[in-house]
């Protein structure tokens, strides 16, 4: 997919994307520098969480951004995941449970509301996750 229409869903610039990708944060293909839906997924987490290297929760967000890439490569997000976010705590919530029980002690934190997020991308843009979109560029 390409950069613009990753900026048009996740409503980031495509210069934010650029700096991105140049930070670490974002992936895309070299050769072809198209993203694969884990990456638009990625990226609309980074604009929700309004990610930049030189705020004091890059290295959370990298976090947020693994854990994001490692259940989805996995199949372990559904249409219900959540990732609760708060400081240095980043946890999966699968059901309502799951997510009152992760900010119960928490005070200020956001939940992403990834497993909608997947669902709405792949109903707008199926081919960015089909699965040879999936296999990492190398």
């Amino acid at each position: 997919m390409s950069g613009t229409r990753v900026s048009e869903l996740t409503g980031l610039h495509g210069v934010t994307l650029g700096k991105l990708v140049s930070e670490g944060f974002l992936e895309r293909d070299p050769g072809s520098l198209k993203y694969t839906g884990i990456e638009l997924v990625v990226a609309q987490a980074l604009a929700q969480l309004q990610t930049r290297a030189s705020k004091p929760e890059a290295e959370r967000d990298r976090r947020v951004i693994t854990v994001i890439r490692q259940a989805m490569a996995a199949g372990h997000i559904g249409d219900a995941t959540d990732v609760v976010v708060a400081d240095d705590f980043v946890q999966l919530a699968h059901t309502q449970g799951e997510r009152l029980d992760a900010t119960a002690g928490l005070r200020d934190y956001r939940v992403l509301g990834v497993g909608a997020w997947i669902a709405e991308f792949k109903r707008r843009e199926p081919e960015a996750f089909d699965v040879d979109a999936l296999i990492p560029a190398a």
